[in-house]
């Protein structure tokens, strides 16, 4: 007992200083320095500048935004960054991607090319933000590089319309050294797979870097697309939003990784259910995406059926309970 209310002793001496120290910390905080300020800043800047994440020869796989059309406030909306070699790949924009992106160790600025899956607003919302931030961070002399089906034309083309006044507004404050009027926005490059859910094609071709796009099945959504990266001996695929259909394993053989869009089908239903009382869309959307999204279970059948190393499961639906 002695022993025991001694440890008890000693558990609330620490507990005592540790919250002394906290509460010194917080009247430092609230009343700093000018120096202080000063210090600690300059130590995240060049702590920041420091860190070096990346092999050189390496196949990076990030995901900045891993959620959905429905609210998730631990999530952004789609966007994988693929880091292969010294060659920076996004793919898709969703809303908020692009602050995950700025916060991640990927430069905004160093992005080479963006490829979108498909149009629906979750996958785009973000991508004239991206191209602002591109163009503000990186000082680019070209635009931003865009792929995609048909119709990206007119996609890009609305986000430069959107971002007109803000583009002369930052040249006329920055310069344009700072910001050349030629590097603002992006430049469309399109490609057609016809209708075969098994085409594919090579839309994209730089050193060792590869980017193969093929059909997916996300009807009504057409045309909808996957990716695959190969570089050098590694390869990573993202699906978009898709249906299980033989192309996901076809595409998706003996790659590394595979990130796979999912919709858990059990409590979508159970979603559903609940939004019969509501005065909302709810319950009629959450039986309507049933039909054109993959489950966890088939994403991991894919994975095993392709040779799959690694399944990261992204754009997850509906959002997971927050505990």
């Amino acid at each position: 007992m002695n022993k025991i209310i001694s440890k008890n002793k000693k558990l609330l001496i620490v507990l005592g200083a540790y919250l002394t120290l906290c509460a010194s910390l917080v009247i430092l905080l609230r009343n700093p320095s000018d120096s202080l300020i000063q210090v600690l800043f300059e130590a995240t800047v060049s702590y920041n500048q420091s860190l070096d994440y990346f092999e050189e020869d390496g196949l990076y796989i990030l995901t900045t935004g891993t959620g959905a059309p429905m609210p998730d406030k631990m999530r952004a909306g789609p966007q994988t960054i693929v880091v292969a070699g010294k060659q920076v790949l996004a793919f898709d924009a969703g809303p908020g991607s692009t602050l995950k992106q700025e916060l991640s160790p990927v430069d905004v600025g160093a992005v080479d090319a963006l490829f979108v899956t498909h149009f629906h607003s979750d996958h785009i919302g973000g991508m004239g933000e991206l191209m602002l931030k591109r163009w503000g961070n990186g000082s680019p002399e070209q635009p931003l590089p865009i792929y995609g089906p048909a119709g990206i034309e007119a996609v890009v083309n609305g986000f430069e319309s959107a971002y007109a006044f803000d583009k002369g507004y930052r040249i006329a404050h920055h310069g344009e050294e700072v910001m050349p009027p030629m590097g603002f926005g992006g430049v469309a490059n399109t490609f057609d797979l016809g209708s075969d859910l098994m085409s594919s094609e090579t839309i994209y071709k730089n050193g060792d870097v590869e980017v193969i796009a093929f059909n997916v099945a996300h009807a009504p959504v057409f045309p909808a697309v996957g990716y695959r990266v190969n570089y050098k001996s590694r390869s990573a695929v993202i699906t978009g939003d898709t249906k299980y259909t033989e192309s996901l394993i076809h595409h998706s053989k003996n790659a590394d990784v595979l990130v796979s869009e999912a919709l858990n089908m059990k409590f979508s239903k159970m979603l559903a259910v609940a939004g019969e009382d509501t005065e909302t869309n709810i319950s009629a959307i959450a039986t309507d995406i049933l039909d054109y999204h993959i489950s966890p279970k088939e994403a991991a059948v894919v994975a095993r059926e392709a040779d799959v190393q690694q399944l990261v499961i992204t754009h997850i639906l509906p959002p997971c309970p927050q505990i």
